[in-house]
């Protein structure tokens, strides 16, 4: 697994957001620090795909970031992820499940496998409106790992990834 970012830039307006970013990811986990403003977020989703860069490269293993096959690779959660409140945390991951492209039957198998690994199987009926944050927070790590990527990318990192009754595991 390698992600090459070579001289990727984002500007906007007369504010540069990303300078000419080179870098080379090899298997591993990273961290990103930076003052506010210092375009993390912006490099962030420019690596996820959500944001076009002015210039530059991001492929992995060859995959191009504006190919299907690149977002099918990786698992993205941002710091606010987008949800329906009336929505259980069931119907919520079937229906990201679809839009992944994955059969009705398999997003069933990976939900129901996704929220015991978040402990959230006892709440999957109830609306996400009823979520504590932690729970949010959870239920987005599920979303994020639905379609099983190589990769996973987290926006801050998730403070209740370890459900209480400990059985949680690393991913």
């Amino acid at each position: 697994m390698e992600l090459i970012v070579d001289r990727i830039s984002k500007q906007y307006q007369n504010k540069i957001a990303v300078d000419r970013i080179s870098l080379t990811f090899t298997k591993g986990i990273y961290g990103l620090l930076g003052a506010n403003g210092a375009g993390k977020t912006t490099f962030m989703r420019m690596i996820c795909g959500v944001l076009r860069s002015d210039s530059g490269t991001i492929t992995m293993d060859g995959m191009d970031v504006t190919t299907e096959e690149y977002r099918s690779w990786l698992g993205y959660l941002p710091q606010d992820f987008g949800y329906y409140p009336e929505f259980t945390g069931m119907d919520f991951l079937l229906y990201m499940a679809v839009l992944k492209g994955m059969t009705k039957p398999q997003a069933r198998r990976r939900a129901e496998e996704l929220l015991e690994l978040v402990a959230l199987t006892e709440t999957a009926r109830k609306k996400i409106k009823t979520y504590s944050g932690g729970m949010k927070q959870r239920l987005g790590i599920a979303q994020a790992l639905l379609n099983r990527p190589g990769s996973s990318s987290w926006m801050n990192p998730p403070r209740a990834w370890i459900p209480r009754n400990g059985r949680g595991s690393a991913i």
